[in-house]
């Protein structure tokens, strides 16, 4: 792909708004709640704790659903993204909020897309994750893309 073709096909960085979010370890559930607040999906007292538990619980019940786009049950799915070795190791390390700090875990508990699958089931919306990336004319490629305080770089 030259610049360009970049260029002409991939959305614009003004096209978005950067949302401060947490960086204790849980950025993840706390965009998504800062996003349901936001659109008033969730009541103001809401916290990344409790979107969190909802997720897990969610997972946990639903082990066993198939997501034909990605040919898995939401359980195998865990285990891969998650990079475990039982589903049971999931919920020992899931069940702890991911903002709390544990050096005897061996996951830090990362919110990732079997999550946001959950969330999205869970409040009925969709969720469209986008990565910012650049190019790099000298080396005529695609470059992962920067944001430094809350501003990306002028070729995002």
């Amino acid at each position: 792909m030259d610049f360009s073709e970049f260029i002409n096909t991939t959305y614009q960085h003004d096209t978005f708004d950067i949302i401060n979010t947490n960086t204790n370890g849980t950025c993840c559930y706390d965009s998504i709640l800062k996003l349901l607040k936001i659109h008033n999906k969730v009541k103001p007292n809401m916290n990344t704790k409790i979107i969190q538990a909802q997720a897990v619980n969610w997972i946990i019940k639903n082990k066993n659903l198939y997501l034909p786009e990605f040919y898995l049950t939401i359980e195998d799915f865990v285990l891969l993204t998650h990079n475990l070795s039982s589903f049971q190791e999931y919920i020992d390390n899931y069940k702890i909020y991911s903002g709390k700090y544990d050096s005897t875990l061996t996951n830090n508990r990362w919110g990732g897309t079997p999550e946001l699958i959950a969330l999205s089931y869970i409040y009925n919306i969709n969720i469209n994750i986008y990565t910012g990336n650049s190019y790099d004319k000298h080396k005529n490629k695609i470059i992962k893309g920067t944001i430094i305080y809350n501003k990306p770089r002028k070729d995002f």
